[in-house]
């Protein structure tokens, strides 16, 4: 490994850009040459946006994610000293952030997130705007893209730092909201990178609670392959199995009896995932149960 790079990494080999140096060895040496110089900006910029009209390959989403990381080593570095990054951005970030259709804004940075467009987010972070920058609802710009299902951005603003475990107002996480939408992909991502597949919102829902209520098989299955806890009781006495019997869920309701889900766990009054598949009249719901 370089050492000036570990050096810039304070020695976090966690982070080394090995993808970046294997694939790409004269783009990394150039950065490190540049480092120091009035010219590094100007280059960052250049790698991280399309210069060719739109004819740029552009580089993998590893190596892209690893160049940014350096980037907001080297805006943090530059700005050690408090400042304030919406009123000081660059006009060349601010004519290219505005150029792909956003304000250079915080409403702006989370419009981004939402859209799922990776450019602009790597502008606004290299900027250096808070990575976790909160809306009205407490959302965090990774809340935003998990609920989306943007991938390659929920990826970008995790390997940039985002919290993983960042909670809204009623104490729901990415992870929640990934799994809220069925987004098996960006569910796994997070779990991949240390988010709590049993994380608890504030009223006791998981994630698999979650992605059951609305039938989402394989995001329900990547939790449960991440250790997600089938048993698991909400503060209003719901499980994942009652929520998927009440909703008519069929495959789901075999895929969580398959993983040990208990059908005699009771809801309010008394009442099991067998009564509330018969309230629903979800017939073959009803007959799984019953032989549960």
């Amino acid at each position: 490994m370089n050492e000036k790079i570990l050096q810039l990494l304070n020695g976090d080999d966690h982070h080394y850009p090995h993808t970046l140096e294997k694939q790409f060895p004269r783009v990394l040496e150039k950065i490190l040459q540049l480092w120091d110089s009035p010219s590094i900006d100007p280059y960052f910029h250049e790698l991280m946006m399309d210069t060719r009209d739109g004819n740029r390959q552009g580089f993998p989403m590893e190596v892209a994610s690893e160049i940014l990381r350096l980037s907001l080593i080297h805006a943090k570095q530059r700005n050690s000293t408090d400042k304030d990054v919406w009123g000081s951005i660059s006009e060349k970030n601010r004519q290219a952030v505005e150029h792909l259709g956003f304000k250079y804004s915080p409403q702006g940075f989370m419009q981004a997130s939402e859209a799922g467009n990776t450019r602009a987010i790597q502008i606004f972070l290299t900027s250096g705007v808070s990575i976790d920058t909160r809306d009205e609802r407490n959302w965090t710009p990774l809340m935003i893209s998990s609920f989306n299902g943007k991938e390659a951005v929920a990826f970008l603003l995790i390997q940039s730092g985002a919290r993983i475990d960042a909670k809204d107002n009623n104490g729901y996480s990415p992870i929640h909201w990934a799994a809220f939408n069925g987004y098996s992909n960006v569910v796994s991502l997070l779990i991949r990178n240390g988010a709590d597949p049993n994380a608890l919102s504030n009223f006791g829902w998981t994630p698999l609670m979650q992605a059951a209520t609305r039938g989402h098989i394989l995001a329900s299955a990547q939790l449960l392959a991440g250790g997600a806890n089938v048993n698991a009781i909400s503060s209003d006495h719901w499980t994942a199995l009652h929520k998927a019997a009440a909703n008519g869920h069929t495959d789901l309701v075999r895929l969580l009896l398959s993983k040990g889900a208990d059908p005699s766990v009771e809801f309010k009054d008394g009442e099991t995932a067998l009564t509330l598949a018969i309230k629903g009249m979800h017939e073959e719901i009803s007959n799984m149960l019953s032989k549960s």
